[in-house]
């Protein structure tokens, strides 16, 4: 599958990206706490943009932070805003071919709807991932919140997302989902990778 409609539109949103995403980091934060992510664990911030939460996942992992992103633009913006923080690394790259290295934990915030195809995600991540590693699917917005933020983009940049109960079906073949919940203002999927994978 192509993903260059999904790096077109990034790359083109780029110079606007931090003036939109003025999200509550309180309410971010008490998201991020539930994936477990522990001190020393090494962290991949999937489709990180301009490195909106990157600094918050040092927070919690007190260790060096990994961003990548399919679009350069955007990691353009992330070196430039972390360039005096020696925690945070950023790479322009297609996660669903990424040769990188292995991860404690992946979080893919407020970017989910942009990984088209769910089943491919899941294998990618856990392949990426340690042994016992974990993903976390995070969104500061509602399901409802979230289909009428991203219809204008149509089909080829982003998709519906379905229940979180449903949605977490695509993970379960490599994954223990620990955590699939929804409300009107959030969207999280938690799943640790099965040891027989």
């Amino acid at each position: 599958m192509s993903h260059s409609n999904v790096e077109a539109f990034f790359n083109s949103v780029a110079s606007k990206w931090d003036d939109w995403a003025n999200d509550d980091m309180d309410r971010v934060r008490a998201l991020f706490s539930q994936i477990g992510i522990k001190p020393g664990d090494k962290v991949l911030d999937l489709a990180c943009g301009t490195g909106v939460v990157t600094e918050l996942l040092h927070e919690f992992s007190l260790a060096p932070v990994h961003g990548l992103d399919i679009a350069e633009n955007m990691i353009v913006r992330a070196k430039e805003k972390y360039q005096d923080k020696d925690y945070a690394s950023f790479e322009v790259g297609d996660f669903m071919s990424y040769p990188g290295e292995k991860y404690d934990a992946i979080v893919i915030y407020n970017a989910y709807p942009h990984f088209l195809d769910p089943k491919a995600l899941s294998s990618r991540l856990a392949e990426t991932l340690n042994i016992a590693g974990k993903f976390a699917i995070v969104h500061s917005l509602g399901r409802k919140q979230l289909s009428a933020h991203h219809d204008p983009l149509g089909p080829k940049i982003s998709r519906d997302l379905l229940p979180v109960r449903e949605e977490a079906e695509f993970f379960k073949e490599e994954f223990e989902v620990l955590k699939a919940d929804e409300g009107e203002d959030f969207y999280l999927i938690i799943g640790a990778k099965n040891a027989n994978v």
